[in-house]
C-alpha cells in the first residue's frame, strides 16, 4: 500500500469521527486564521510587528495563525481594527418583502394574486449606525 493511500485512509477515518458541529468550529477557526495571515501578508506586516501593534506576544499571534485558537469577540474586534479587515459581520440589516399587490391596487392591473406572482419588492429597514449615531437607510 502506498504512503499516500495510507495517509488518505487515516485522514478519512479521523474526519469520520468528528461531528458536524466540531468540524464547523474547526473550519471557522482555520478561516479566521487564514484571513488574518492573508491580511498580514498583503500589508507586509510581520508577526512580530503585528504582536506589537495589538499588545500581544509573538507566541500568541503565532497561536492565532495556527488555526487552533478559539477567539473572543473582543480579540476579533481588536484584530479587525488593527488590520482594517472584517472578521465578524454584525451589521444590522433587516429586510422585508412586500407583495406588489399591497402597493398596486389600481384597477386593470390584474388581481393581487396575479401581481404577487409576478414580483415582490424588497425594502431594507433603516438602522442606527452606532459608530456615528446617525440613521442609515438601506
Amino acid at each position: 500500500m502506498s504512503k499516500m493511500k495510507v495517509t488518505k485512509d487515516v485522514l478519512s477515518q479521523l474526519l469520520s469521527t468528528i461531528d458536524e458541529v466540531e468540524l464547523k468550529k474547526t473550519s471557522n477557526r482555520m478561516m479566521v486564521a487564514a484571513k488574518i495571515g492573508s491580511a498580514l501578508k498583503d500589508k507586509g506586516i510581520s508577526q512580530k510587528a503585528f504582536a506589537k501593534m495589538v499588545g500581544k506576544t509573538e507566541s500568541e499571534v503565532s497561536s492565532w495563525l495556527s488555526g487552533d485558537r478559539n477567539f473572543t469577540i473582543d480579540t476579533l474586534t481588536e484584530i479587525s481594527i488593527a488590520l482594517n479587515i472584517t472578521l465578524i459581520d454584525t451589521e444590522v440589516q433587516s429586510a422585508c418583502s412586500v407583495p406588489t399587490h399591497v402597493l398596486l391596487s389600481e384597477k386593470g392591473r390584474g388581481t393581487g394574486a396575479e401581481i404577487a406572482k409576478k414580483s415582490c419588492w424588497t425594502y431594507s429597514l433603516s438602522y442606527i449606525d452606532c459608530r456615528t449615531k446617525t440613521e442609515k437607510v438601506g
